[in-house]
């Protein structure tokens, strides 16, 4: 298969996915996690089956009570989720202080039940909007830093090409497989209630290192067999034996990083789920980026440039 000859269908079917992540997170938004937003996340599971109901009105009359008390204590509803067990609840406070909690801890205990607290994690605000910023930053820095360094690894290259052009696609590349990443994130925290954390971010960073890695790999090559062009040879034909030549190590490679986490998504623990999720999605979004994407991209923005 000849995937530089067409690559209108690779492009039209990138454009597609790419739409619909821009849409689901226009229509969506994101649900951001505790550690963006700040709070107090608790886990409690109570001895008996209790309604949730009643979990509700105690939380909700403890915050009432402080409300009046200091109006800094709340500024939204608690939110309460029912956890898989049959006396387990998730409940999200927002700028709650320990001696909120422990009241409320104590009002559930008198009226509702006896219950072992799983967990309790807190995050400032300040520190959740401080943790936003820097991982925007992480993302931004990462992406600026990979244009140049490919820019500079590249160039080397024949005036005529420009290295420049070597580091527009590896981001346009990037650039493609965050917002899929992300589309399909943004639509799990619609139906499933999947939460953007510093785990997501994580997995994010680590996907750009990968479907770099592998574009860098196959521009190299293009790099190599330019020296080696035939006159006869165009250099859509360069590429698309570059293409050829590295396409069942990225394959290969691929896989044999997809197994392990396949494992994890089966038999790992329910905590890590959707960042095993989200690192498997990048390698394989990753993986078609470099294949489909940079490659036929690298000539048709030399096509565009000869016609100028």
């Amino acid at each position: 298969m000849n995937i530089t000859q067409h690559r209108r269908y690779w492009f039209g079917f990138s454009t597609g996915l790419v739409l619909l992540s821009l849409a689901s997170v226009l229509v969506f938004g994101f649900n951001l996690g505790l550690d963006f937003t700040g709070g107090a996340r608790w886990h409690l599971n109570f001895e008996e089956v209790v309604a949730e109901e009643g979990v509700e009105t105690v939380v909700s009359q403890e915050q009432l009570q402080l409300f009046f008390a200091d109006q800094e204590n709340l500024t939204q509803e608690a939110l309460i989720q029912k956890g898989a067990l049959a006396g387990e609840f998730l409940i999200t406070l927002e700028d709650m202080e320990d001696a909120s909690i422990q009241a409320i801890s104590a009002g559930l205990g008198a009226s509702v039940g006896t219950f072992e607290e799983i967990s309790y994690r807190k995050v400032d605000s300040a520190v959740g909007a401080s943790f936003k910023t820097k991982a925007f930053y992480a993302i931004l820095a990462a992406l600026v830093g990979i244009i140049f360094f490919v820019a500079w690894a590249f160039r080397k290259v024949p005036a005529v090409i420009n290295p420049w052009r070597f580091g527009g696609v590896a981001i346009a590349a990037l650039f493609h497989d965050i917002l899929i990443i992300l589309g399909i994130f943004v639509w799990l925290g619609a139906t499933r209630d999947i939460e953007l954390d510093l785990s997501f971010i994580t997995a994010l960073l680590a996907t750009l290192g990968f479907s770099v890695n592998d574009t860098i790999v196959i521009l190299d090559r293009v790099r190599e067999n330019i020296r080696l062009q035939k006159a006869h040879e165009t250099f859509e034909d360069t590429v698309e034996n570059s293409v050829q030549q590295t396409l069942m190590r990225s394959i290969n490679t691929s896989i044999s990083t997809l197994l392990p986490l396949c494992a994890l998504l089966i038999f790992g623990a329910d905590s890590i789920f959707y960042f095993v999720l989200a690192l498997t999605l990048g390698i394989v979004v990753g993986t078609y980026s470099s294949i489909f994407l940079a490659a036929p991209l690298l000539v048709s923005w030399k096509k565009w440039g000869d016609r100028k």
